[in-house]
């Protein structure tokens, strides 16, 4: 049982919360997170990242959206080597235009294992079942209307969401979001600076909007729409957008 946990931590770790201080400025506005629909990207075109540990290439992630009916389908991949260890993520995702969770299917390989994880919304509860090596576990939690689901470390997640409604500057805005590989619900604060910052994605320069998660150390970077780079201060990891 405890090799479930110890795959889950090798994708997600959580640390000490990293105070920056323009995430904490208190003159930035307050607003709750709210979803005008789901816009922003061609349907079925690629996305794909390099996977940058300690500014070192390590993998890729890569990630399609379609539509199916009145839903989404979020299609990813997500292949890294690292410490000696070949680790591959597949997921599904299907939710609605207001970017609510309707269906998550993780599958993680690691050197011959296998584990999997579903997520499902029903009677007011989200689910996630975790099995590995034939034995299943439940993890369940209350669903709140508004709530999102998002894995954390996967930037088609992010970017969908930053799509989803208009950014502002100086704006900081509330969300409830369920990570999948945690089980469990966060309040997040998205903080978007009052100044764009210039960042190096491959050999272009680019002048981006950035948007903070302190308590998740995690920082964004925006450009035109599109998410170009995100990091994470807790992992020591970059994910940069293969730009066309």
């Amino acid at each position: 049982m405890k090799r479930i946990y110890l795959v889950a931590g090798i994708i997600l770790i959580f640390s000490a919360t990293y105070a920056i201080e323009y995430y904490a400025n208190s003159q930035f506005s307050t607003q709750e997170l709210v979803v005008s629909g789901i816009s922003g990207y061609e349907r079925g075109v690629v996305q794909t990242f390099n996977y940058l540990k300690e500014d070192e290439p390590v993998g890729t992630y890569s990630y399609t959206v379609d539509e199916s009916g009145d839903s989404f389908i979020m299609t990813s991949e997500t292949i890294v080597t690292s410490g000696g260890r070949d680790l591959a993520l597949e997921t599904v995702y299907t939710f609605d235009n207001s970017y609510s969770p309707e269906y998550y299917a993780l599958t993680v390989t690691g050197n011959g294992e296998v584990t999997e994880m579903v997520t499902m919304v029903s009677n007011g509860n989200i689910t996630t079942s975790v099995t590995f090596e034939g034995v299943t576990v439940n993890f369940t939690d209350e669903y709140v209307d508004g709530m999102f689901l998002i894995e954390i470390n996967m930037p088609g997640f992010w970017e969908v969401l930053f799509n989803s409604f208009e950014l502002e500057r100086g704006v900081k805005y509330t969300a409830s979001i369920y990570i999948p590989q945690a089980a469990m619900v966060f309040d997040v604060d998205l903080v978007v600076s009052k100044q764009d910052q210039l960042i190096w994605v491959g050999d272009e320069r680019l002048e981006c909007t950035v948007i903070g998660e302190a308590d998740l150390g995690l920082s964004f970077y925006m450009y035109e729409g599109e998410l170009v780079e995100m990091r994470s201060e807790n992992q020591g990891t970059a994910l940069q957008k293969v730009l066309n």
